[in-house]
């Protein structure tokens, strides 16, 4: 956090760094750490956490980190439901919005968009530094401050790279989009301090950039409900502002909003007609670790004054060393009282090992050193993704989450299962099964057996998760039950009735819980023995991301083999996964590239609660036979509607003869073998 701490004494600007899937399942009875009585109603707000969960352990390691976007498809290991489960941690502690902060905009982010919608987090992504001042000579502080055609760029690559969907419309999960974060500290570094031509500069460098934005979604023919957009200043007092040079943030605000209505007076002639964007498509905001009892008379008496129908919110907030219970509680009290105050991001989710000093004190959950629950290959780079570990907050008597869940109005997360492996990342083989078993916790039973049956093309109905925890309960502990019991109870010809299987319209999917280069392999090796079609085919829609090629490829792979046992046919090292219709239509159109898919309009958030738990690795493509004795007979889907799904990670392929697997058929079901 870079926010400040204004000092009160009007004269001054003295500013010190700030230090600081739903499944069925989850519908068992998991045990929550705390369990407190509802006393805080908040949910009309914005409940957000900062999030920029660097895998590191150290300041020396920050040098070496290839990237820092952590909401791309390579870092699903440390947010995914399959993987640490980052975002479903934020939905327990009763989260409704995730601030990101790096951002690259040739990765795709469509995965982590459509994983936030499931668990109905709105996400508030923002441009990265690069375009601004990091990118060296052809940055747009080397160009006068004009960022229109470095910003402009960037921008179209976000909205073909997941931001938009097919149709054009943008991702229904993305709420506001921010310029640039702490622009009074970076464009130029002394805006609030230097000369008065620094204010000046920093506002033609955000109304620049955003008109690049507005006309990146014209050449990108956007339609549909718009995103906000937002420019997220420090708490520090602007002495050289025209206005406001005694309070915090007000004179940056003051000097966009009239650079927004005035570009011609700050060197600036937009494209687009921005004054009106930023009439109708504006969110101020602000960053601050001030105690919540300042914001009233410090900020928002005069703000409510000069900004009456502009909304506000603060992207980084937390008081460090204070009760957050109570603090918390009354900084979102304020925002009730004041209908422009839309609500906090807490900052922030994780420990910045990678930072120093007082920095480190500000995340809610600290690594373990000695526990790594799953490891990922970030582009260049292997990291260990380690466990969480609660930060206690000693004024409260309890962990900063649980103070955060408290005022949320979350149901908390069960501590004891963090460093658990994650079912959903077990591998679908008899050891995987036998290693959540020895667990001995039905609820995490539950998630794998849910596992098994999303795997095998059908969904656990609504209200049915008392039925799943009681049969997790009666499997019991290690050796008492096998992966091949479960699949012949689910894939046989009579599953139980609160299950319905997709018998018309599965298909074998990409695993939206992979990494991308472990999809990528499968796809070469299922191209390369592919029989009946050819990867030179893939319409140039389907390539446009590695699990869209990978859609096309795996299902059409299956459909040639005839596809009989989807948990080992439809496997490909874990790679992909035999979808129900109801599970692959909550990924951007997943169905257009699967053979035969059917699509269903966009579905709604999933709201149901969900345990967490980190998880295990996927394995590179292998010949090594996994429990399975399922079958899908043909007919039409039976039972009713599932509660949601839940994608899954790892798995093994079972391989014989150069074919992708081989299994003996019967009547009945699977021979397992």
């Amino acid at each position: 956090m870079t926010g400040r701490k204004v000092v009160v004494a009007a004269t001054l600007s003295v500013c010190l760094p700030a230090v600081v899937s739903g499944s069925a399942a989850s519908a068992a009875a998991v045990p929550q750490i705390p369990n407190f009585p509802t006393e805080y109603n908040f949910q009309n707000l914005i409940l957000g956490v900062s999030y920029g969960p660097a895998p590191l352990m150290s300041v020396e390691e920050a040098g070496t980190l290839p990237e820092d976007d952590w909401f791309c498809d390579e870092a699903v290991r440390i947010w995914g439901s399959a993987g640490r489960q980052d975002l479903r941690v934020m939905r327990d502690m009763g989260a409704n919005l995730v601030r990101l902060y790096g951002n690259n905009p040739t990765r795709d982010h469509t995965n982590f968009l459509d994983e936030a919608w499931k668990l109905g987090l709105s996400v508030a992504p923002g441009m990265s530094d690069w375009p601004y001042y990091q990118m060296g000579a052809g940055s747009c502080k080397n160009s006068n401050y004009n960022c229109f055609t470095q910003v402009k760029d960037s921008y179209s690559m976000n909205l073909q790279k997941g931001f938009l969907r097919p149709d054009g419309s943008y991702h229904p999960s993305l709420k506001y989009m921010n310029i640039l974060n702490e622009p009074d500290l970076k464009m130029p570094p002394t805006t609030t301090t230097g000369t008065a031509e620094g204010p000046k500069e920093m506002a033609r460098a955000l109304i620049s950039a955003f008109d690049a934005m507005l006309q990146a979604e014209k050449e990108n023919k956007v339609t549909g409900n718009l995103v906000n957009f937002t420019a997220t200043f420090s708490y520090a007092v602007c002495l050289v502002c025209t206005h406001f040079t005694d309070k915090p943030a007000l004179g940056q605000m003051w000097t966009l909003d009239d650079a927004m209505r005035h570009p011609e007076e700050y060197g600036y002639s937009p494209v687009n007609d921005i004054t009106a964007a930023y009439l109708s498509r504006f969110t101020h905001s602000f960053n601050t670790q001030n105690p919540a009892t300042d914001l009233q008379h410090q900020f928002l008496d005069d703000y409510t004054v000069y900004f009456p129908s502009t909304p506000v919110y603060i992207g980084e907030y937390h008081r460090v060393g204070v009760n957050q219970t109570e603090d918390l509680s009354i900084i979102l009290g304020v925002a009730e009282k004041n209908p422009l105050f839309k609500g906090i991001s807490f900052f922030e989710f994780q420990v910045a090992y990678w930072k120093a000093g007082p920095e480190r004190d500000f995340g809610m959950f600290g690594l373990d050193k000695d526990k790594a629950i799953a490891s990922m290959d970030y582009f260049r780079e292997h990291y260990d993704v380690r466990c969480l570990q609660p930060v206690y907050s000693a004024p409260d008597g309890y962990s900063m989450p649980a103070a955060v869940a408290k005022v949320y109005g979350g149901k908390g997360i069960n501590t004891g299962d963090l460093c658990d492996p994650n079912p959903e990342g077990a591998p679908l083989t008899e050891e995987g099964f036998q290693t959540i078993l020895a667990l001995n916790k039905p609820w995490q039973t539950a998630r794998y057996i849910e596992k098994v049956i999303h795997h095998l093309g059908a969904v656990v109905n609504s209200n049915a998760g008392d039925n799943l925890l009681a049969l997790a309960t009666e499997y019991g502990t290690a050796n008492s039950a096998t992966l091949a019991q479960v699949a012949e109870k689910f894939g046989g010809q009579y599953p139980p009735v609160w299950v319905s299987r997709d018998n018309d319209f599965a298909r074998c999917a990409a695993n939206r819980e992979a990494q991308p280069r472990d999809v990528a392999e499968s796809i070469g090796w299922a191209c390369n023995n592919a029989k009946t079609f050819s990867c030179d085919d893939i319409p140039p829609y389907c390539k446009e991301t590695t699990f869209r090629v990978a859609d096309w490829v795996f299902s059409r792979f299956y459909k040639e083999g005839g596809g009989s046992n989807p948990l080992t046919d439809c496997d490909f090292s874990g790679n992909a996964i035999f979808a129900s219709a109801k599970l692959y239509n909550r990924w951007t159109n997943a169905a257009e590239c699967l053979v035969d898919g059917v699509s269903t309009p966009t579905l709604p958030p999933i709201v149901t609660p969900a345990p967490s738990s980190p998880s295990t690795s996927a394995a590179p493509p292998s010949s090594s036979s996994s429990a399975s004795s399922a079958s899908t007979s043909s007919g039409s889907e039976s039972g009713g509607e599932e509660t949601t799904e839940s994608t899954t990670a790892a798995q093994e392929e079972t391989t014989s003869s150069g074919s992708s697997s081989s299994s003996n058929s019967t009547a009945g079901g699977f021979c397992y073998g």
